[in-house]
């Protein structure tokens, strides 16, 4: 029997998605993943009325199937993009969202025409913003994950895209393992995070972020502040004067992070937005 071709499946595809709320560019993409393609090929493929081959379509079609449960489309695959680099997700770790990109340009701002600045990224997660930080920047980058689950992503994502970044398995609130590694009080030129910042009783609407990102990398507290509490004054310790701090919020929570570093000692504390217009990430200066 003849395969279904890869327009029909797709579009086929595509119509199960939009009945489950599900828009945009994703049976594409599932479907390049299932043939071992890029996106491009795909349409190509969807163009001149190529066939699908059998183990193709099975493999797609159980994407489908997860896609259309809401299971993140990056889940599926096990790759996110992250600015220039794909990253290997699954579970036990936050996958990276666009606005992310945001906290990586702050710092790009402010250590451009330093040569090898020296970075602190608490929370790392999967690595995405140490292994920016190291690829754009050249950046001698610590890379800082408490979670054994998310560590172990992280690690594989480091040693493939910015083997030369230290990754330590710790908190981040730990000096003494820090020290070990060369953080000194005083010896950064920007400590970043995107830590998690979502209040105890304001659990997502979104199912993929409900029930599938873990639970430690978005809750802190009652006010979602509890992490970054800590932070202000680990990071008025550790940066240099003239160094950065940066963090990434919830669109409700800028001043109040503005506040606590200011109380640290930092100045010229200010919010940026994100391209929806959110308050997502403030920084300030030692």
């Amino acid at each position: 029997m003849t395969e279904p071709t890869v327009g029909d499946a797709v579009r086929q595809a595509r119509t199960r998605l939009s009945a489950a709320g599900i828009e945009g560019p994703d049976a594409e993409l599932l479907a390049a993943w299932a043939a071992g393609t890029g996106l491009g090929e795909i349409r190509v493929d969807m163009a001149m009325g190529r066939s699908f081959p059998a183990d193709a379509l099975a493999r797609f079609a159980h994407g489908v199937a997860r896609r259309e449960a809401r299971e993140p489309l990056q889940r599926i695959t096990g790759l996110a993009p992250f600015r220039h680099v794909d990253l290997r997700v699954g579970p036990g770790v936050f996958t990276p969202r666009p606005e992310t990109e945001l906290l990586v340009d702050v710092v790009l701002e402010h250590v451009r025409g330093t040569v090898s600045p020296l970075v602190l990224d608490v929370g790392t997660g999967t690595g995405a913003v140490a292994i920016a930080l190291a690829r754009e920047a050249g950046a001698r980058v610590v890379a800082v994950e408490q979670s054994p689950a998310a560590y172990v992503w992280a690690r594989r994502n480091i040693a493939e895209l910015a083997p030369g970044t230290v990754l330590l398995h710790a908190d981040a609130r730990d000096v003494a393992a820090l020290a070990a590694v060369g953080v000194q009080p005083g010896s950064l030129d920007a400590l970043v995070s995107n830590p998690p910042y979502v209040p105890a009783a304001s659990v997502p609407a979104d199912h993929e972020v409900r029930a599938f990102d873990p639970h430690g990398a978005l809750y802190s507290g009652a006010d979602g502040l509890d992490l970054i509490r800590d932070l202000a004054p680990l990071a008025a310790d550790l940066v240099a004067p003239g160094g950065l701090v940066a963090v990434e919020h919830a669109e409700h929570q800028s001043a109040a992070v503005r506040g606590m570093l200011e109380d640290a000692g930092f100045t010229d504390a200010r919010t940026r937005v994100d391209l929806t217009g959110r308050d997502r990430v403030t920084s300030a200066v030692r």
